[in-house]
């Protein structure tokens, strides 16, 4: 058996030979051009995303959110610690507070009454994390609850595009929604990310961030407004996705589904192979049945006792790479210094050293599957 890579990005040729076709036209390789314009277009129609920028990562889109908002000092944004840092970075270098809340062990997401808990009259900003592209199933209720608390919603869905809660995709439900297309997702374009912005009140402004804070948008586009010039109007950077990283995701949008699709048979196998002798081992993230659609990024277990180094090195040992995540934001050198002393997070606590996240990806077969799960069987009943 060869190595058992715990990710392989998406590859095919008709990507490649998009990138060529690219390669060998004039057109800017900085863009936006013709793929930035299909995958906006094609994005619109698959999933009624109105409003979107392509950036050039996650990140990126997640400091477009903290610039437009200008919090305070002393206002909230309310974030489970168990979430990947850059999250929370993009709003304290804006000089505003974090608020950790704890999750659930079943699918390590927080649940409503434990983002309930924390709401106070500073809470500006709830960010509400799609784990590991799996989403929160009570999403129309936390739309209606912000709201109603005049609350702006942000779905932090990096590796969540494709899946649904109710009949609305992910992406739809918040103010803003943030996508990764890092190599490590399910769709790729290297480095790479997606911002959509669904409250009308931010459409004009997000337009002038993402652009380096000037109005060049208004010159360069058609009517152009007859501004002859662009200048410099807010603060903003260089977020923008470039045309060469968009021609190798573009021709990946019309396989979405088909990429679910496989995914979804690699993670019913392991499924069904671990759930035949499942029983006080390790319990199945993620859940083992899925409310809504889902689009298979991930097969994640959580082990019942504290020995994941051990376990970790005996899978490496037979040439299975898994993977352990991320440090929750708490515990981490930067992070603990915003946690407010009255926070209680035992179960993030309880479980961090125990969760593993398997192999899954589109180039994973399903025999390599059925050799990973027959030595994690092995393992647990050596």
């Amino acid at each position: 058996m060869n190595k058992i890579l715990f990710h392989t990005p998406l590859r095919d040729k008709k990507y490649i030979n998009n990138v060529k076709k690219l390669l060998d036209s004039k057109m800017s390789l900085h863009g936006p051009g013709e793929n930035i314009f299909k995958i906006k277009s094609e994005l619109k129609k698959k999933y009624g995303f109105e409003h979107t920028h392509l950036t050039n990562s996650c990140t990126s889109a997640m400091e477009i959110c903290a610039l437009l908002l200008n919090l305070g000092k002393n206002d909230e944004v309310l974030m489970p610690s168990y979430n990947y840092n850059t999250t929370a970075s993009s709003f304290v270098r804006t000089g505003c507070k974090i608020q950790y809340c704890d999750i659930d062990k079943k699918n390590l997401m927080p649940t409503f009454e434990q983002i309930k808990k924390y709401v106070n009259k500073n809470t500006k900003v709830i960010i509400i994390i799609h784990m590991q592209g799996l989403p929160v199933d009570y999403l129309d209720e936390l739309q209606k609850y912000c709201k109603s608390r005049k609350i702006i919603l942000i779905e932090d869905a990096a590796p969540a595009l494709g899946s649904y809660v109710k009949n609305k995709p992910v992406g739809s439900y918040g103010d803003f929604a943030t996508f990764s297309f890092h190599e490590t997702k399910n769709y790729t374009s290297g480095l790479g990310g997606l911002l959509v912005v669904n409250n009308k009140k931010f459409k004009k402004q997000s337009d002038l961030v993402f652009d380096k804070g000037t109005d060049r948008i208004y010159v360069t586009s058609k009517p152009n407004y007859h501004k002859k010039y662009y200048s410099w109007i807010t603060l903003g950077s260089s977020f923008r996705m470039g045309e060469l990283n968009a021609s190798y995701l573009q021709p990946q949008i019309k396989d979405i589904d088909k990429v679910i699709s496989y995914r979804s048979q690699l993670y019913n196998r392991y499924r069904k192979n671990l759930s035949t002798w499942l029983t006080d081992e390790f319990s199945i993230c993620n859940k083992i049945h899925h409310k809504y659609k889902y689009n298979y990024h991930a097969f994640t277990i959580i082990l019942k006792k504290k020995e994941r180094e051990k376990f970790l090195k005996y899978l490496k040992k037979n040439k299975i790479i898994a993977f352990i995540s991320f440090e929750a934001l708490h515990l981490s050198q930067y992070g603990k210094k915003l946690l407010n002393s009255k926070t209680s997070l035992n179960t993030t606590n309880e479980i961090i050293k125990k969760i593993v996240r398997l192999p899954m990806h589109n180039r994973l077969k399903l025999s390599e599957v059925d050799y990973i799960t027959k030595k994690i069987k092995d393992y647990f009943h050596k």
